[in-house]
């Protein structure tokens, strides 16, 4: 009756609106109950989201709603629909849905309603197809226990209660008792629960909550005889559900593929058979007497049945544990052929973390890390959770049956992914080893900034008595707000005090720079302030910060053992800012004028494309695309985050994506053709391996011209490719043959230039081209160039007749080396050995030396043995596509066109640069109809390149690199080749093939194009490098140099300014360059970082051909040092072409 009239009277004073507190026992004071209002910014979302003043939200609007204000992308108009009905019927006690819409107090009370706005997603969305060891797992420690450690009933409830809140782990100390097996926390005063009763509850509850695997961690106390017991009982109990592998585990299985089973971890009993196997050697090694036998005889029929129970315990462990042996350092080795579980205490764990956390995180991205309380923690307190956690711990084991700020940590982890005991660990816990993640990093760049308004709170005067919080007054509340991570994104806030209240206002907006927030927790506690004593509890809650979601949410508060409050919650409002998100100017104001209301509709982002992105043929459907791709978004339009996202994405690239679009039908002379020199190298001219990998490397990129350099082995009974009187060690010529077959077309199907076997191979009609066949014609052909063995031939005569005392040149020896004397001699294998090579020789230039002209002058041996090949030689020669015709007399015969045949003249750089001083029209002339290579000089035996553009511009098709190194010059030659959907094969400009008027290149010419580049920002960097890269005490210091490369007069490099300290630079400057050849224009970019007193360190490059620039804002990736394209690291740039 008491409790009735309690209601009764509550109820009353609740209707009436306000409450009376005594005063001194004689005065009433009377406190009105304010109503709770909508904050201003839901009454504005409310106006925005309605039509012209509605006083009503549609179904359709409040899925807008949803869509764009919460970043619900995929809500339908169904669930909206659901929502309202609803809503409706909790407000209106309405049991036909007879309204369709909601006013402004049922949009309120839709925002407080955690179960349908909470903060978190309630479904498991986390991908769960990856090993164990790369999840954390909501894991129990004592699961047994109800109180403390020390005198408390061990009992199954505690275990169930588990089970039932989502853990996935629990723990069982095993002790005997006679024949029995029992449960408890042993050499203590704890009552123990039987074993069997601990099995069968883990079977009844094991999966109520969460399909995915529960895991039995047992503390095995037993003897061999009850270990055999154990495992029948274990078998019997969960049958089917019981996981056990048929052999030792190399890689954990994944939660999904072990729903609804169940797995045993502890120690293997090896010891206990090893001692046991030990005794019985002993007793057979004495002597026995023969009244003993029959006893004996009986002992070992107990052993083997003993043996064989306790095997069978073992067979159940699937996850192997054990506690580390000898030093800490040893215990984290990893084993590669198999997987398993290590044990520290929190202490041991801190201990270690301090001198070798770096390898806590490699040892638990394949094996798993159970860390438990220390154990003069009696009370069952628990320790600060996160420190196992950054560290990739999977297992932090908790005493569940206690409550604390620690274990209110624990709860608001395995909130996440629908509260299914399993969260998958961030990349940064994972990825490769020269990747690791450091927990002790104190300098991380933000990531993220967190936006979190708390607007106001309710409930607490339907939960709690009128007088819990002051038997005078209402409460004077207030929250603080925590962040708890790594050490560097740890905070503390706190709101004002909001006097007499039950419903407090605070409408207070706070920020928090994560630089780890894929670990970070939002801890949040109200409190009811007291002068005289200690500040009441008013609720708590944690929540992943991963997993928040954006917009306003409602947050139900729990109490101090983590049970929800039934009314007590907060409204909130959650907003994440990356470190990109701030836009440039002058991207806001392209963004207002093609947008209307904050957002840029289908046809504002299509005006855009085509208006200012110049891509006069992007459709509405382009657009929808765009919108569709950009993540978090309404898909009628962006807002201006969201139109920066796209901005700065992959999908907004600075080349058109247009595939092969230059004609590919005019013959090969006219392409400018990526070529490979000595593409066998993977290093240096002198000492470094040959090797098919950087052929497959360079037709992996579009190479299409290979050079191989073929020499007899040491043993003279096979072919080997290597460069020539050098320490380069050789490779098999049938093994670059074979590669090359393999990979010739997967970048390109465009032909290659050198040799394989089979039908791909291009032989040509005639016995030399009038005019080079076109690529188009010649797709997925492989062609040979080398000079013909006739001319190998003559060559030899013509020799054998000069003077001895007849040099060459220094420098191509070193790049191409002489034949190997003595190679023919009177023998027959020795004969078969270079009827293979003429067959398959490729470029012959390892047996070449060049004359004054830079044509190859191939040596021949003695011809002792020459009849084999006089007899091959027209095989061979009949192979040959492309002759390299050698020059007879000086370079203005050297470049004589041939109206009747076409070939291929090789010069070195320097040969080119001189020649092109005196004959650079001839040059020109000659190429276009002829091929002519260029390769490096022979002191570049680091393998460096040389500038390219000398060979561009005078029409050279084949410019020869080594693609094995990295610096500027293969920076251009990358760039150069990005062109044409990066075939190999770049159409030559118009005016390097029109014979009536030949281009010089040294002549300058009036200016064709002006370039506008402006360069806004680079993102990136702080996801591809570590924190101090860069600099060791600070953010890094950018800047970036942008220019020209091409003919003499366009060449220009210039630089922004340098900003400090910042991940994220904001240059925001513009440069203009004047163009007179844009055709062979590329667009340099560098991003370098000051350093005072070094060199200042690299930041990434990229290089563009004008040609194909798109106009318009572009995201532009930047390379690394050798040309591969860095994950993250781009900058935000504008290029724009306008008339001189």
């Amino acid at each position: 009756m008491g409790k009735e009239k309690e209601r009764e009277k509550k109820s009353s004073s609740l209707e009436s609106g306000s409450y009376n507190y005594k005063m001194f026992s004689f005065f009433n004071r009377k406190f009105k109950i304010n109503e709770v209002e909508p904050p201003s910014d839901v009454n504005k979302a409310f106006s925005l989201f309605t039509d012209d003043g509605s006083t009503h939200m549609t179904a359709e609007q409040l899925r807008r709603f949803m869509s764009v204000h919460q970043s619900e992308v995929s809500t339908r108009l169904e669930d909206a629909q659901n929502i309202i009905e609803q809503v409706v019927n909790r407000r209106h006690h309405i049991t036909k849905f007879a309204r369709h819409t909601l006013n402004i107090e049922d949009f309120f009370y839709f925002l407080l309603s955690d179960d349908l706005n909470g903060p978190i997603r309630a479904q498991v969305h986390h991908d769960m197809s990856a090993p164990l060891s790369h999840y954390f797992i909501y894991t129990g420690h004592n699961s047994y226990l109800t109180g403390n450690q020390l005198s408390s009933d061990c009992s199954e409830v505690p275990i169930i209660k588990a089970l039932q809140n989502g853990v996935r782990v629990i723990e069982l100390d095993l002790w005997p008792s006679k024949d029995e097996i029992l449960v408890l926390h042993g050499r203590t005063l704890t009552t123990p629960v039987s074993f069997i009763q601990c099995l069968t509850s883990i079977k009844e509850y094991a999966f109520v909550s969460s399909p995915y695997p529960v895991i039995i961690t047992l503390e095995d106390h037993l003897t061999p005889e009850l270990q055999a017991k154990a495992a029948d009982m274990i078998t019997q109990t969960f049958e089917t559900m019981l996981y056990y592998p048929e052999s030792d585990l190399t890689e954990f299985p994944s939660p999904e593929s072990l729903k609804y089973r169940i797995m045993i971890s502890t120690k293997p009993p090896k010891e206990y058979l090893e001692v046991r196997s030990k005794d019985a050697s002993e007793d057979e090694s004495s002597p026995k007497d023969d009244s003993d036998a029959s006893e004996s005889d009986q002992e070992d029929e107990d052993f083997k049945s003993l043996q064989a129970g306790v095997s069978g315990y073992k067979r159940l462990i699937t996850i192997h544990a054990g506690k580390p042996k000898g030093s800490l350092k040893t215990a984290l080795k990893e084993v590669t052929d198999q997987v398993r579980r290590l044990s520290l205490s929190e202490h041991q764990l801190e201990k270690l973390a301090g001198s070798h956390g770096l390898d806590i995180v490699r040892f638990t991205q394949r094996n798993i890390l159970r860390v438990y309380p220390k154990g003069t923690r009696f009370t069952s307190s628990n320790y600060k959770p996160t420190i196992g956690w950054m560290h990739g711990a999977q297992m932090v084991a908790f005493n569940m049956q206690g409550y604390g700020k620690s274990l209110w940590l624990m709860h608001g982890m395995f909130r996440a992914n629908g509260g299914c005991g399993y969260v998958i660990k961030p990349d940064i816990l994972t990825r490769s080893a020269d990747e690791l993640f450091d927990p002790k990093a104190t300098l991380l760049p933000v990531q993220k900034t967190l936006k979190v308004k708390i607007y106001m709170g309710d409930g607490w005067r339907l939960d709690f008595k009128h007088t819990h919080f002051d038997a005078y007054s209402p409460p004077d509340f207030y929250t603080k707000i925590y962040i708890v991570g790594v050490p560097a994104d740890e905070a503390k806030k706190k709101t004002k005090i909001i006097e007499d209240d039950w419903c407090p206002v605070w409408d207070e907006e706070f920020s928090f720079p994560l630089t780890v927030p894929e670990l970070a927790l939002l801890r949040i506690e109200v409190r009811e302030y007291d002068i005289s004593e200690k500040d009441d509890f008013g609720g708590q809650t944690c929540l992943p910060v991963p997993e928040l979601r954006t917009g306003f949410r409602s947050v139900p508060l729990h109490d101090k053992k983590g049970v929800k409050h039934k009314n007590v919650r907060l409204l909130m409002r959650r907003r994440f800012r990356v470190a990109v998100s701030e836009a440039p100017e002058e991207i806001k104001l392209v963004f207002e004028q093609y947008s209307e209301n904050g957002t840029m509709s289908i046809d504002g982002l299509h005006r855009f494309l085509v208006e200012f992105q110049k891509e006069d043929k992007a459709t509405r459907e382009d657009a929808q695309k765009i919108v569709d791709s950009v993540k978090h978004f309404h898909r009628k339009g962006l807002d201006l985050e969201g139109f920066f996202k796209y901005l700065f994405a992959d999908i907004n690239p600075p080349l058109a994506s247009l595939g092969v679009h230059h004609d590919m039908n005019a013959p090969l002379s006219h392409y400018f053709i990526h070529t490979g020199h000595n593409s066998y190298l993977t290093g240096n001219q002198l000492s470094s391996d040959c090797s098919d990998v950087p052929i497959i490397n360079a037709l992996k990129r579009g190479v299409r011209v290979i050079e191989l350099d073929i020499w007899p082995n040491s043993t003279k009974d096979n072919v080997d490719v290597l460069h020539g009187r050098t320490l380069t060690t050789p490779v098999e010529l049938i093994k670059c043959l074979r590669s090359i077959k393999e990979h010739a077309f997967v970048a390109s199907e465009y032909p290659m230039v050198t040799e394989t076997f089979g039908d791909i191979l291009f032989p040509p009609v005639p016995e030399c081209l009038k005019e080079f066949p076109s690529p188009e014609s010649l797709k997925g052909r492989i062609i040979i160039s080398t000079k013909p063995p006739k001319e190998y031939l003559e060559s030899k005569e013509v020799k054998e007749n000069e003077n001895d005392s007849e040099r060459v040149k220094a420098s191509d020896e070193e790049a191409w080396g002489k034949e190997v004397p003595d190679l023919l001699k009177d023998d027959d294998k020795v004969s078969k050995i270079l009827s293979v090579i003429l067959i398959l020789q490729i470029e012959t230039t390892s047996c070449t030396s060049k004359n004054d002209l830079g044509e190859e002058e191939e040596e021949d041996p003695d011809d002792d043995g020459d009849k084999p090949q006089h007899a091959l030689a027209p095989e061979y020669k009949r192979l040959i596509a492309i002759h390299a015709g050698k020059p007879k007399g000086g370079l203005e015969e050297c470049l004589k066109v041939d109206p009747d045949k076409v070939r291929r003249l090789s010069m070195s750089e320097q040969q080119l640069e001189k020649a092109a001083i005196t004959h650079g029209k001839e040059i020109v002339r000659f190429t276009q109809r002829n091929i002519l290579r260029v390769y490096p000089k022979g002191t570049r035996v680091d393998s460096s390149n040389y500038n390219p553009l000398i060979g561009w511009m005078h029409g050279a098709q084949m410019v020869a690199f080594n693609m094995q190194g990295y610096g500027r010059s293969l920076w251009l030659m990358h760039g150069m080749f990005k062109a044409n959907g990066g075939c190999g094969y770049l159409k030559k400009p118009n005016f390097l093939l029109n014979n009536d008027e030949v281009f010089d290149p040294n002549v300058k010419l009036p200016v064709k194009k002006i370039l506008k580049v402006t360069m806004y920002m680079g993102e990136g960097w702080y996801y591809d490098f570590n924190h101090t890269h860069f600099d060791a005490y600070s953010p890094p210091d950018f800047y970036a140099r942008v220019g020209i490369a091409g003919v003499p007069f366009d060449s220009v490099m210039k630089k922004t300014k340098t900003l400090e300290d910042n991940w994220v630079p904001c240059w925001n400057e513009e440069f203009e360059f004047l163009l007179t050849v844009p055709e062979l224009a590329l667009l340099r970019v560098e991003v370098h970082e000051y350093d005072m007193s070094e060199k200042d360190d690299f930041g990434g490059q990229t290089c563009l051909p004008i040609s194909e620039l798109r106009s318009g804002i572009r995201a532009v990736p930047l390379n690394n040092r050798k040309g591969d394209k860095y994950k993250s690291v781009k900058l935000l740039m504008r290029f724009e072409f306008v008339d001189p």
